[in-house]
């Protein structure tokens, strides 16, 4: 019968759970180990106050204006019934006429108000007070409060009088006067009609239900303004004192009952709080009561929440009630009568409500037990009950923790000592990183006076590099050459001196395309630590030179110095040394061979001693 209006786009959820906490059914729930809410609709009673509350605009309701201009395109007639309360919403249009004329123009055929079905919902509803058989009623015009009792209070079901809400008691009318195939869009501040669309069938079928905010949206859309269209009046049928329905009072007087405390027949009861816990005490202490009940579930139809924002209560009561003295003024009471026989015995205005029971089990004591654990209230702090999560008591909602419709982030207390860790941890965090950061600016200020240090060494390098008297390059990993003096590039020869005109110093240039396989062969044994130096002489372009190449940098970088043999500044030192490693090499020999010559003249004595000794004996 009901069906799914609201919708929660998650991407703009905040997960601030407002919508949860204003709930009044709790039809918004987390689910355990989730933390962005969902919409339960078979909870959901419409009201609206998720919406409201929703500041981010994360929670919509569903639109019908493409509804409603697909039966305007339809074949069928189509007819608008609004909502009394426009009088309040609708304060910026002068005239009612032109307000009538503006909606005839979006594509109505006819255009007429739901008081006319207050006033039948009315006189019906007086006549079951003044039977007076004992039994007491809840009035059953609100759709939201409707909902709420089969859902919540489903024991009241047949307390609920049984008749349709006063849109769909004027469509009966206006079926019955135009044709029965005539399409009905009720224009309201109420979700709760959009909700409760499908309920009624036959005559009191809604087709579509506009909130005001949507019929301003069309307005907007099709550049309809007041001052563009003529006066025009409602269709008939018109209604009478039903125009004050939307102020809860003004269906008792609609009733043509007595309003007096004292004489009434009737406890009105307005606003979400009063009128669930007048349910709820109806429910409970029925016996205690000899009055029906009026009840509302907004403080009043001019504030429901298909109204504009912002809009300001007594004003739109005074508006209504203005509205309604000026169509009273000269009113045609006696077409109304008529009109009110001719309706008042319609079948489809009566109808009949349903249990729909959505009240969750009541879970265990260890589950509730359990959900003080997770709100840190295993010991104390149960009956705090700032009601701040949107629950009545601490209780209530550790009950609904157990059911799983509930989270503990809801809880206030909860939150703040979570905030209260976290925010020490935070501090301690904090501490930390700033002890870090000291340490990391003490550990940049010794970086700094290291790159310092290592570059004066790397620039006295390059001075002694420059400055030595033999040919010197460093070489990195890649066999790059990162520098070199002018004594090397000499020794390579004309090619090596005409990179060096184009690139200073032979930086970046391959080290193998400049030197001879053999010592390339030894460069590569050093890069890879197979030795640490090698000293050796070769022959180069006709030139013979002493190479020496040793480990700057293990892996990393070597060093390769070039002396020529052939360099006249260093032959005399050469010569001598060489002429030096000659003596040593041959006095060497000598003794190596003067240790064979004695070493044999020894054995050559003993054997000879040995024979002189055998002649002798034989």
């Amino acid at each position: 019968m009901s069906c799914s209006i609201i919708s929660l786009d998650k991407d703009k959820c905040t997960l601030c759970y407002s919508c949860v906490r204003k709930c009044p059914v709790k039809a918004i729930h987390v689910k355990k180990g989730e933390t962005v809410p969902e919409i339960i609709p078979e909870r959901c009673i419409g009201c609206g106050n998720c919406i409201q509350a929703c500041t981010f605009n994360a929670i919509k309701i569903y639109d019908s204006r493409e509804d409603v201009k697909k039966l305007l395109n339809s074949e069928f007639k189509v007819a608008a019934v609004c909502d009394p309360s426009i009088a309040g919403e609708f304060d910026d249009i002068t005239d009612y006429r032109k307000f009538v004329q503006m909606i005839r123009q979006i594509g109505f055929d006819y255009v007429t108000e739901a008081a006319f079905g207050v006033d039948l919902v009315a006189n019906r509803q007086a006549r079951v007070v003044n039977k007076r058989t004992g039994k007491y009623y809840l009035t059953s015009h609100c759709p939201v409060m409707n909902l709420y009792v089969e859902k919540y209070s489903p024991d009241l079901v047949n307390n609920l009088t049984k008749k349709v809400y006063p849109a769909a008691a004027t469509a009966v009318a206006l079926r019955e006067r135009y044709g029965k195939d005539l399409k009905v869009v009720s224009i309201s501040p109420c979700y709760g009609a959009k909700k409760d669309l499908n309920r009624y069938e036959n005559t009191a079928k809604l087709d579509a239900v506009l909130s005001f905010r949507e019929l301003r949206k069309l307005f907007r859309e099709l550049h309809i303004k007041e001052e563009s269209v003529e006066f025009s009046d409602f269709d008939a049928p018109l209604g009478y004192k039903g125009a004050l329905y939307p102020i809860p009072e003004g269906f008792v007087e609609a009733c043509n009952l007595s309003t007096s405390l004292t004489d009434g027949d009737f406890i009105t009861a307005q606003g979400q709080t009063d009128a669930i816990d007048a349910v709820k005490q109806f429910s409970k202490h029925g016996n205690k009561f000899n009055k029906h009940f009026n009840l509302y579930f907004c403080k009043g139809c001019i504030v429901g929440p298909g109204s504009s924002v912002n809009g300001q209560k007594f004003i739109r009561h005074n508006l209504v009630t203005e509205y309604v003295k000026k169509r009273t003024a000269k009113f045609n009471k006696g077409a109304w009568e008529e009109n009110i026989e001719k309706y008042i015995n319609c079948n489809d205005i009566k109808c009949t409500f349903n249990i729909n029971k959505q009240e969750l089990e009541h879970p265990s004591h260890e589950k509730i037990e359990q959900a003080f654990i997770e709100l840190d209230k295993e010991k104390e702090g149960r009956k705090l009950d700032c009601r701040s999560c949107g629950y009545n008591s601490c209780r209530e909602l550790a009950e609904a923790i157990a059911q799983g419709i509930a989270s503990p982030d809801m809880c206030f207390t909860h939150t703040q000592i979570g905030n209260r860790a976290f925010l020490n941890q935070l501090n301690e965090s904090n501490l930390s990183l700033k002890e870090a950061h000291i340490e990391n600016e003490e550990l940049k200020d010794s970086l700094n006076a290291q790159l310092i240090q290592n570059s004066e060494l790397s620039r006295a390098l390059s001075i002694l590099v420059q400055n030595l008297n033999v040919g010197v390059a460093i070489v990195d990993e890649k066999l790059k050459i990162v520098e070199s003096n002018a004594h090397f590039i000499e020794i390579l020869g004309d090619e090596a001196k005409e990179i060096d005109e184009i690139i200073p110093g032979l930086a970046g240039a391959s080290i193998l395309s400049l030197v001879p396989k053999n010592i390339s062969s030894q460069i590569d044994f050093i890069l890879k630590g197979s030795e640490n130096i090698i000293n050796k002489d070769c022959e180069f372009e006709d030139r013979l030179l002493n190479t020496t190449i040793f480990s700057l940098i293990p892996y990393k970088n070597i060093c390769i110095i070039f002396r020529n043999l052939y360099d006249q500044e260093g032959k005399p030192e050469e010569i001598i040394n060489r002429v030096t490693q000659i003596i040593e090499e041959n006095l060497r020999q000598v003794q190596q061979i003067g240790f064979i010559l004695g070493e044999g003249a020894a054995k050559t004595e003993k054997m000879l001693n040995t024979i002189i000794k055998l002649t002798k004996n034989s």
